[in-house]
């Protein structure tokens, strides 16, 4: 039997809400709390930019929320 080994990187994945050209992260926490706008699965971004849909009103109707995939490095690994 092997260990697995440790990735060099982790995907998060960020989400955020653009109203012109004002960006802010945004999302509840999850359960795996990375912090605010940061999720562990694409699910969980989706997931919350669909609720996050939900909550915008007539008055904000050009506004747009993205998620952005990105790769961090990771802490536990070691050359």
């Amino acid at each position: 039997m092997e260990p697995l080994d440790v990735p060099q990187f982790l995907k998060i994945y960020f989400l955020v809400k653009q109203h012109g050209m004002f960006f802010t992260p945004t999302g509840a926490t999850s359960t795996n709390y990375l912090g605010n706008g940061f999720f562990l699965s694409r699910t969980d971004a989706e997931h919350q930019r669909t609720l996050e849909y939900l909550k915008i009103t007539e008055d904000q109707e050009k506004t747009f929320i993205h998620i952005y995939e990105l790769d961090v490095p990771n802490p536990a690994y070691k050359t």
